[in-house]
């Protein structure tokens, strides 16, 4: 997903399936929640085959898609591949930002020149209408090849997005000016450089984007970066005299007796046995003042014991601890859907055919009514030029300003 238009055809696409009384869907966890109706529910394995119907059906559509395990104990493992994912994908969206500002700057620097007159031969062929096609069609099969291609298949699935808008923006006004450069005697104006600095400032929302997806991603692998991976199970059950072997944490089960040593992080939820010490909690209590803990008292995983050993026996088993339970906690109130949300999303769900119909409105009236309407606009060259030239202005404005740089923008700050 890459804005608001298409969090809400994802939504679109969930609800309309008959199965499915309702969906919410976060643009920043790239998460989708839906309530079946309640006749599926009596179905065995339900959650397994609608998710994975649903999964299909959004990835036909254009939005690869696969379900997501929720049992506490795989928690752990998803998010640390959702980070795996984020970082890949900041990292290519870093260098075509780079690569797309570079030619941007390459653009510039030949405006800079004309600007002030320079007569040096190089920069007179920075300023030319060849270098700027050039650096166009460089940009289209360069960083601009991922979102044009997005773009098109969105519109070609029926569920145009903001690729859709930029890619329609930027082939336009490329193609406008290919004509203009070509058959010169029409006397249009050509402006190769507008698809490369549209397609540099909607990487930049992108980039933006990518980061506040990642912050949103990593603020939940940080609360279970404090669970400890290891435990030292107890053998024998023996608090005495029972040797201990290290196990992942995920293989604890209800009863087990586990050592925590000083300066150790409790691996599981549990009850101490034996030994006494002091336990620092700040991590989820937020009290500086660690706590004694003796036999009978209950200790939570992520937690430190700091001065002494400890015996707990399990009481909860790997995986599912108080930390897992406030990580589901507070995905369950990122994936709620506040009013304004909701009317935001039914407006960036039309958001992408009223910019495409208003275009096609400025070019037909500019084209037909232009010329009787308003005559003094036309100065020179033709009204099916300046027709042209406004139509791709629309969406050339429309689809940075609104959703390449405001939407990503506005969910940087928000998390």
């Amino acid at each position: 997903m890459s804005c608001g238009g298409c969090a809400a055809s994802v939504k679109r696409i969930l609800e309309n399936e008959s199965q499915v009384v309702s969906a919410t869907v976060n643009l920043a966890t790239e998460m989708a929640v839906v309530w079946a109706v309640p006749e599926d529910r009596a179905v065995q394995d339900w959650k397994l085959q609608l998710g994975e119907k649903l999964a299909s059906q959004l990835t036909t559509c254009g939005y690869k898609s696969s379900q997501r395990d929720s049992s506490k104990v795989s928690s752990q493992n998803v998010f640390e591949r959702k980070m795996g994912e984020k970082l890949q994908n900041l990292k290519q969206s870093g260098r075509e930002l780079a690569v797309s500002w570079a030619l941007c700057a390459v653009c510039l620097l030949g405006h800079i020149s004309h600007l002030f007159g320079v007569n040096a031969p190089l920069m007179h062929m920075f300023h030319s209408t060849g270098f700027h096609l050039s650096l166009s069609i460089f940009t289209f099969i360069g960083p601009g090849r991922r979102l044009i291609v997005d773009g098109l298949k969105s519109l070609f699935k029926g569920s145009p997005n903001m690729n859709t808008l930029v890619g329609l923006g930027a082939l336009s006004s490329f193609a406008v000016s290919s004509v203009a450069a070509f058959i010169p005697k029409l006397g249009w104006k050509t402006f190769f450089e507008e698809p490369i600095m549209l397609i540099a400032f909607v990487l930049l929302g992108k980039n933006l984007e990518q980061r506040a997806k990642l912050k949103a991603a990593s603020d939940m692998t940080g609360l279970l970066n404090i669970l400890p991976s290891k435990a030292r199970l107890m053998v024998d059950n023996d608090a005495e005299q029972s040797s201990f072997t290290e196990v992942p944490c995920g293989t604890l089960a209800v009863g087990d007796y586990i050592l925590v040593l000083p300066g150790d992080r409790i691996p599981a939820d549990g009850l101490v046995k034996a030994g006494r010490s002091t336990v620092d909690e700040s991590s989820l209590t937020g009290e500086p003042m660690p706590v004694t803990k003796i036999a009978g008292a209950e200790v939570s995983a992520g937690s430190i014991n700091l001065n002494g050993k400890l015996t707990v026996e399990v009481r909860r088993p790997g995986g599912e601890t108080v930390m897992s339970d406030i990580l589901h906690l507070v995905e369950e109130a990122q994936t709620r859907e506040a009013p304004v949300q909701r009317l935001a999303d039914k407006v960036a769900g039309n958001f992408t055919y009223g910019v495409m119909a208003l275009s096609s409105a400025t070019f037909m009236f500019w084209s037909i009514f232009g010329s009787q309407f308003v005559p003094a606009a036309i100065q020179q060259g033709s009204a099916m030029s300046l027709a042209l030239q406004l139509s791709c202005s629309v969406l050339v404005i429309a689809c940075p300003c609104a959703l390449g740089l405001a939407t990503p923008t506005a969910v940087l700050v928000w998390n």
